[in-house]
């Protein structure tokens, strides 16, 4: 399942080089731009996606690094080695570090897939993620390091959010966070002479793939993946996973005290 595994094997000595950058927030059809740029229409695979970090501990580990690193010079070389090899990203965590990544692939394609609704509805949205950086989660599933990881990077994120858009702390995840992350997007580009296109799925193949260079298939719905029952699923699992991790450990710990005191020490 998405999120819980990932098998994908990336050949980072691959030249084919990072063709499109999809700069819209996490809960902006993130998943779908993935199904449409992985398709046989576009053919942009693999394409980086959150799912391809959350359950792989190396992947988590070079990206909280990346998230630490001040120095330009070193973040891009721990990014390269998470983004070589991929032909395309969307979502977390390239969204938040697009102003690299345009530094970084300079001849990609820049698209900024928005919300349906604009702010207020990705406000909304985006609530069904938050539990990834609750207190309660971090301490029901700290036994297991992709769960840790996942906590420690929404809180890096969070802050770097703060200090790239210029947002205030309760700012983040609202709908102010979603217009200003757009204007930074369109800001970052518009100093590197970079063109950006804005996207929604309602607007369908066609535009996209004129933008990329592609032929737009003729009478095939654009893909859409509502992906928001997924993702309360995977938090049910995560927690359950949590909470029996911590039980068999409590079994272990008091067997183990039960042995040692009557069958050694007395």
């Amino acid at each position: 399942m998405r999120f819980l595994s990932d098998t994908l094997v990336v050949d980072r000595t691959d030249q084919v080089s990072m063709q499109v950058l999809a700069a819209g927030l996490p809960r902006c059809a993130t998943s779908s731009m993935q199904a449409a740029l992985e398709s046989q229409h576009i053919g942009l695979s693999p394409c980086m996606h959150f799912a391809h970090i959350a359950p792989n501990a190396d992947r988590g580990d070079i990206l909280l690094d990346a998230l630490r690193e001040n120095d330009t010079a070193r973040r891009h070389k721990l990014l390269h080695k998470l983004f070589d090899g991929f032909q395309a990203t969307t979502d977390f965590p390239g969204a938040m570090l697009m102003d690299d990544l345009m530094d970084m692939y300079p001849d990609a394609k820049i698209v900024l897939n928005k919300r349906p609704g604009g702010g207020r509805q990705w406000e909304q949205s985006i609530k069904v993620l938050s539990w990834g950086g609750s207190p309660v989660f971090y301490t029901l599933c700290y036994l297991w390091k992709t769960d840790r990881n996942l906590y420690t990077m929404w809180r890096c994120i969070t802050e770097r959010c703060q200090r790239t858009l210029g947002i205030a702390a309760d700012e983040v995840w609202t709908a102010k966070h979603y217009g200003a992350h757009n204007a930074w997007i369109h800001a970052e580009a518009a100093k590197r002479g970079r063109e950006v296109f804005e996207f929604e799925p309602r607007d369908g193949w066609e535009s996209l793939c004129t933008f990329i260079g592609k032929e737009a298939p003729k009478d095939e719905p654009f893909p859409h993946r509502n992906d928001a029952s997924e993702v309360r699923m995977i938090a049910r699992i995560l927690y359950a996973r949590g909470v029996i991790s911590w039980l068999a450990l409590g079994g272990v710990v008091f067997g183990t005290v039960r042995w040692l005191v009557k069958g050694h020490l007395f």
